[in-house]
């Protein structure tokens, strides 16, 4: 049917859609494909005005900027000129933000490159409505286990709803690909005196902006951490299955027990125990640095490419270490003596109207409650952001019962925000393993060769 229509009606309706939705389009037939590229720098210009809300101006030029940091370092730049094209961006940036550009104007040679950017932004973006407008309507059960790899309908938004994730999103974007230059710098002083430049740009943002950008954070360790549980679940069952071998994955004999070999891989700390408490959480923030597409891409990869990328980019997290400016801890209760256990944690609640984007409507701290004041604990938030609270609107939030919900937390007791120090939801390979009557003592063997 879509072949007998005239290229003015088939580019009128490839007009009306989503970058999402037109990039699923022109893959999925020929006629559409080709009157794409008749006039594609068109659909490109007019799809992206229409998706991206005007409160992102700023945002969206900086990351698509930002873009050609990554390409400098793979073309083997000097670290002097990444650090001299960062600084230049930084400045620029700001410019913007006091000019409060609100038009969306890009030249025909970024296009492509920014709608590919939206288009994986718009995908995360997906996956955040799925997984925290799930927890928000049933906010009063534990959260289930996080997933990247199911499809995910799009979620009804409002216009300033979408606004406040498209910038926390991109804005996340801007600070990944300074992080990733923090990671490239060996000496300590080089890396103090870059960092002004990620403290900068942070402290241009409101608190609930900044609240708005630790939650797109706090969803991006999940959903890489969700990645590495995928890999995690591969190979127990490469080595569970009878015909794993064809899986990359070589079993010997050992007793009654079997060892495992896994074609091509030398690090296999990875799967170890110790590997959860002591370079999980730098794993993360490396993985996070990488950017918003590449974490994606990450998504889409079979199993074998995925485990490659997740373990190399793990041996190279452990050489390169940097402070997260945006990752935030729990609070650490085993430092607590008996008397300062017994503290309650009591939800301040502050709520206000919210009609525009750059108005904040919940401010919700769960802190220590004194004779005259609330002192916030920001980190212990995790559930609320889990909720995406900061990013909704005030009717949706009411409907969810969520701005009437007092919250006490005990911090004696056994209960606190799950996964605010971000544990795994279960247990590691070499656990898992050692369970199944399988030789782990390989994993160790294999890290000196």
């Amino acid at each position: 049917m879509i072949d007998s229509l005239s290229t003015e009606i088939l580019l009128t309706i490839l007009e009306c859609l989503s970058p999402l939705d037109l990039f699923s389009a022109i893959r999925a037939s020929p006629i559409v494909y080709r009157t794409f590229i008749a006039y594609k720098q068109h659909l490109l210009r007019h799809t992206l005005r229409q998706a991206i809300h005007p409160a992102c101006g700023a945002d969206i030029h900086t990351a698509l900027d930002a873009q050609n940091i990554p390409k400098l370092i793979k073309s083997g730049e000097s670290i002097t000129r990444v650090k001299a094209e960062c600084f230049s961006l930084f400045a620029t940036d700001r410019t913007r933000r006091r000019r409060n550009i609100d038009q969306f104007s890009v030249d025909n040679a970024n296009l492509d490159t920014l709608f590919y950017l939206h288009v994986n932004v718009e995908r995360l973006i997906d996956s955040y409505c799925h997984w925290s407008l799930g927890n928000l309507t049933s906010h009063h059960e534990k959260p289930t286990q996080f997933q990247t790899t199911t499809v995910h309908p799009r979620a009804t938004l409002s216009s300033t709803e979408q606004a406040r994730l498209q910038r926390a999103f991109y804005r996340y974007e801007i600070y990944a690909r300074f992080q990733r230059v923090l990671h490239l710098l060996t000496d300590k002083s080089g890396a103090l005196n870059f960092s002004q430049i990620v403290l900068s740009f942070i402290s241009q943002f409101t608190p609930y902006e900044f609240e708005e950008i630790i939650s797109v954070r706090q969803f991006l360790a999940q959903f890489i951490r969700s990645l590495c549980e995928r890999v995690d679940d591969d190979v127990v069952a490469s080595c569970y299955l009878p015909d794993s071998v064809g899986a990359g994955v070589e079993k010997e004999a050992s007793g009654n027990a079997v060892s495992m070999k896994i074609e091509g891989l030398k690090d296999l700390s990875f799967f170890a125990k110790s590997y959860r408490d002591t370079h999980h959480l730098d794993h993360v923030k490396f993985l996070a640095s990488c950017g918003l597409p590449y974490v994606f891409r990450l998504s889409l990869m079979e199993p074998q490419a995925l485990k490659h990328a997740i373990l190399n980019s793990y041996v190279e997290s452990r050489n390169n270490t940097v402070m997260d400016f945006f990752f935030q801890g729990g609070l650490y209760i085993e430092s607590c003596d008996e008397k300062q256990k017994d503290i309650v944690l009591r939800g301040k609640l502050v709520s206000i109207p919210r009609d525009e984007v750059s108005s904040c409507n919940l401010g919700w701290k769960w802190g220590t409650s004194f004779p005259e004041f609330v002192k916030p604990d920001t980190p212990a938030m995790f559930d609320l952001r889990n909720q995406g609270y900061v990013f909704w609107d005030q009717e949706r939030l009411q409907e969810s019962g969520l701005v009437n919900e007092p919250y006490v937390v005990h911090v004696g007791t056994k209960y606190f925000p799950p996964g605010h120090r971000g544990p795994f939801l279960g247990p590691s390979v070499e656990e898992r393993l050692g369970g199944l009557g399988i030789d782990t003592e390989v994993l160790r063997e294999l890290e000196d060769e």
